[in-house]
């Protein structure tokens, strides 16, 4: 028989939603007993053994910022963060552009690029230096409700967990949330995500572009300069079949089509690093919770890659979690009733399907007549999170003129 192994809270995948959520939580209650089970291996100095793609720039809110503030990361992240001072918005074909600027009177900019192999190891690093527990090599076969907890089959046949809490995080294609039968509707968007370092001939000023063609979105966000090179970010949509081809071409002649998509706003493309690619797919849980478990992460809402939405969202789902976690445990309830959990999605389920919704439908955008949908073209997808003044507007009208 199998020894049992007891914690308050469990969460799948080791992941930056994930462990930040452990982080903050931890910081909210110390008391809690934490453990974070990671399917994959580590091979050395917190390192997991899956290929690291985080080459390109995260774009940071300001709720972001402060999230990481509270989980005790910025003051670390902060050393290598870009500002963000100006965000600059066009479409390609049509007059006219879109400009939001720091304003003079904000202490903060408008948000911060962190690169994303600095910001997941640092997560990893505060993870290991805390006393919450990680398992490697460790996978969720099954889970069973037992009254007041959940009972966690593992794929050590030696060992079952026990929790009063399981958060699902591990990632879009959760194999833990597919297995416990998580009704998740997904959409293949036949495009891919190129994501790419761009070496540019001039400072990049700290403005973050967005720019809208009728095959795709360009995004390029300003990074760090590095040994005297000007960096900028890039994550460039395209349908498969073009994405292909981008991604066998050279660098000059790859250099030469974005250019020729871009424009000259930010400088002359001089050299480009390894390119990595992803197909893009949407999708959203109809089932954000069960008793015992919730989703968080990519896998309750996975989104389109540009601007960065997924992320900063995640990251408030994550720090309201944490509160409803804490508010329940200092009031001596239970943390993972169906009741506690229910009210959590409620209170998370507006923002999270309005933003699913806008980022979903990029290509309505571009032809709409309709107010709103001009207006978010327009300000862009960055203005939702670094503009919050914007997303509580958005928020309170609604896709179309109508709240969900």
């Amino acid at each position: 028989m199998g020894r049992d192994f007891a914690f308050d809270v469990v969460i799948v995948g080791a992941g930056l939603v994930g462990v930040s959520f452990a982080l903050i939580l931890k910081k909210k209650e110390p008391d809690l007993s934490i453990l974070v089970v990671e399917s994959n291996k580590l091979i050395s100095s917190g390192k997991i053994a899956v290929p690291d793609s985080d080459i390109r720039g995260i774009a940071l809110s300001r709720d972001s910022k402060k999230i990481l503030q509270i989980a005790g990361l910025w003051t670390v992240l902060e050393k290598s963060a870009t500002p963000i001072e100006s965000i600059h918005v066009s479409d390609k074909g049509h007059p006219g552009i879109a400009r939001l600027n720091r304003s003079p009177d904000d202490i903060d900019p408008l948000g911060y690029v962190v690169e994303g192999r600095y910001l997941r190891s640092t997560l990893r690093k505060n993870l290991s230096q805390s006393d919450i527990q990680i398992w490697y090599s460790t996978e969720i076969i099954d889970a069973l409700i037992e009254k007041d907890r959940v009972r966690l089959v593992t794929s050590n046949t030696k060992t079952d967990i026990i929790a009063k809490l399981m958060v699902i995080s591990d990632g879009a294609y959760s194999k833990t949330a597919s297995k416990l039968g998580f009704c998740i509707k997904s959409k293949a968007l036949g495009q891919k995500a190129i994501i790419a370092n761009v070496t540019l001939d001039r400072k990049h000023r700290g403005i973050a572009y967005e720019r809208f063609t009728q095959s795709g979105v360009v995004a390029m966000l300003p990074l760090s300069t590095s040994m005297g090179q000007f960096k900028a970010s890039l994550v460039w949509t395209r349908p498969s079949e073009c994405a292909l081809r981008l991604e066998k071409a050279t660098d000059v002649l790859f250099l030469d089509e974005l250019q020729a998509q871009f424009g000259y706003r930010n400088g002359i493309f001089t050299d480009v690093s390894a390119r990595a690619s992803f197909v893009i797919t949407t999708s959203f849980s109809e089932e954000m919770i069960r008793a015992r478990s919730v989703l968080l992460g990519n896998v309750a809402h996975n989104l389109h890659p540009v601007a960065g939405q997924g992320l900063n969202l995640s990251l408030r789902d994550a720090a309201k979690l944490a509160e409803a976690v804490s508010l329940a445990s200092n009031a001596n309830r239970d943390f993972g009733s169906v009741s506690m959990l229910d009210q959590y999605r409620k209170d998370r389920l507006h923002e999270q399907q309005l933003i699913a919704a806008f980022t979903g439908n990029l290509q309505p955008l571009f032809s709409s007549k309709n107010f709103i949908l001009r207006l978010g073209r327009n300000l862009g997808l960055f203005s939702l999170d670094f503009v919050p003044v914007l997303r509580e507007k958005f928020l309170h009208f609604g896709i179309n003129g109508r709240a969900f």
